[in-house]
C-alpha cells in the first residue's frame, strides 16, 4: 500500500480505538495528579501500551512515575519516539490538557505499531512517559540520565486554543537571591543594623531600570519570599525569586548576568551580602525540526484539521520539550480545543475534559501516527 493508503488506514485505526483512548484520557482527567505523583496516569498509559504488545518499563532512572514503552520490529530502521505528559496543576487539575497529551502519545504508539507490523516497516518505536512538566522538568532529568539515548527523533502534541504545526517558546530559569544583613532594634539603635530587605528593594528597582535595555519579548518577573520577621527588627535576612525568560537560550544567559549584577549592586548599596542560586533547571527554547513541522502540516491538511501559523502575537510559555529539541530532532505541535481559550484556566480544563478534548485527542493521534510513519518509512 502507498503512503496515502497507510495514512487512511491510520485514520480508520484511530477511529476504531476511539472509545479505548477516550476512556484513558477521561480517567486521567478525573484523577488529576501533581508532578512526580502521577501513579494512576502512569498505570493507565502503561496498561494501554501493554495491552497492545509494547514492552513497558515503569519508572525510568530516578523518576518513579516515568515510563519507557518499546516496540522493536526486528528490522533495520530509525528509533522514533512519542512523548507523553500527564501531570496536572494545583487546584485547576488538567487545565493544560495533559490528559490529552499523554493519551495521544500512547494512542499514536498503538496505531503506528499496528501499521508497522502489517506493512513490515523497520525500526524501533518508543513511547516515553515524561512526568512533571509543570513543575520539575522531568524531560531534562531524563536527558541528563541518558533515558533518551539512541532515539533519533521525537514528537509531542500539546492542546491549545487553535491548531498550529510549529511552536515558539521561551527559554527560562528561576533564580533565588538571598540577602543577609545585620539585625538591630529599629527604634533603639537602628544605626548598628544593615537591612537585608533594603537589598531586596534596591534589587527590584535595579531590575526595573534595566528593562529598557532588554530585547523585545524578554520577561523578568519576581516576588519577595522573605522580608523580615517584625517591624521593630532590622531584617537580617530577605529573599526574592525571579523568573527570567527570553526567546533564545543564548540571550537568556546575557539577561541572567544582568539580573545577577543588579543583585550584587543592590547588596553593595545596602551594605549587605547576597547569595545567588538557581532553582531547578534552565529550560531551553523550543527549536522544532522543520522536517517534522512540514510533515505535521501536511498531515493536518490530510485529516482536514484547520491550522494557523504560530507567531509572536500569541501567548508564549516555556516547556522542557525545548531541551529535547536541543538534544535531538524533535517537535511540538498544537491541536485546538476552542478559540480564545487560554491554558492554565478553568475553561481550558473544561474543554480538555469535554467534547472538544475528545475531538482534539482523535485528531492528535492521527497526526502523530502519520508523522511518525512519514519519518520511519523514509
Amino acid at each position: 500500500m502507498d503512503m496515502t493508503g497507510m495514512k487512511h488506514e491510520i485514520e480508520a485505526l484511530a477511529e476504531a480505538h476511539r472509545e479505548e483512548f477516550e476512556a484513558v484520557s477521561a480517567c486521567i482527567f478525573e484523577h488529576p495528579e501533581l508532578a512526580f505523583q502521577e501513579k494512576m496516569a502512569q498505570n493507565e498509559l502503561c496498561s494501554l501500551l501493554e495491552r497492545h504488545g509494547f514492552s513497558v518499563k515503569r519508572g525510568a532512572g530516578s523518576l518513579d512515575t516515568a515510563f519507557v514503552a518499546e516496540y522493536n520490529s526486528g528490522k533495520p530502521g530509525m528509533t522514533f519516539a512519542f512523548l507523553c505528559e500527564y501531570d496536572a496543576l494545583p487546584e485547576l487539575g488538567h487545565a493544560c490538557g495533559h490528559n490529552l497529551i499523554g493519551t495521544s502519545g500512547a494512542g499514536a504508539g498503538v496505531v503506528l505499531k499496528e501499521i508497522m507490523e502489517k506493512y513490515g516497516i523497520g525500526g524501533t518505536l518508543k513511547v516515553f512517559g515524561t512526568p512533571a512538566e509543570e513543575n520539575g522538568s522531568g524531560k531534562i532529568t531524563m536527558l541528563d540520565e541518558g533515558i533518551f539515548e539512541g532515539v533519533d527523533m521525537s514528537l509531542i502534541m500539546h492542546p491549545s486554543d487553535l491548531s498550529m504545526a510549529d511552536d515558539i517558546s521561551f527559554a527560562a530559569v528561576n533564580k533565588v537571591y538571598t540577602f543577609k544583613g545585620k539585625p538591630a532594634h529599629t527604634a533603639a539603635c537602628p544605626w548598628v543594623g544593615a537591612s537585608a530587605l533594603n537589598g531586596v528593594m534596591q534589587m527590584f528597582h535595579a531590575v526595573d531600570s534595566q528593562r529598557l535595555h532588554f530585547k523585545d519579548y524578554t520577561r523578568v518577573h519576581g516576588i519577595v519570599l522573605e522580608g523580615g520577621t517584625a517591624v521593630n527588627i532590622v531584617p537580617e535576612r530577605a529573599v526574592c525569586k525571579f523568573n527570567i525568560r527570553a526567546l533564545d537560550s543564548e540571550y537568556l544567559k546575557e539577561v541572567i548576568a544582568v539580573i545577577d549584577r543588579c543583585a550584587q549592586g543592590a547588596a553593595m548599596c545596602a551594605g549587605v551580602e547576597v547569595e545567588i542560586s538557581q532553582d531547578g533547571y534552565l529550560i531551553e527554547d523550543v527549536r522544532n525540526d522543520q522536517r517534522l513541522v512540514e510533515a505535521v502540516e501536511k498531515n493536518m491538511d490530510l485529516i482536514g484539521e484547520h491550522h494557523i501559523p504560530r507567531d509572536l502575537t500569541q501567548g508564549i510559555g516555556s516547556t522542557d520539550v525545548g531541551n529535547v529539541t536541543h538534544a535531538m530532532p524533535a517537535a511540538q505541535f498544537y491541536i485546538g480545543v476552542g478559540e480564545g481559550l487560554g491554558t492554565h484556566t478553568a475553561p481550558f480544563a473544561e474543554a480538555s475534559g469535554g467534547p472538544a478534548g475528545k475531538r482534539a485527542l482523535l485528531a492528535a493521534v492521527k497526526v502523530l501516527a502519520m508523522t511518525g510513519l512519514d519519518m520511519m518509512a523514509e
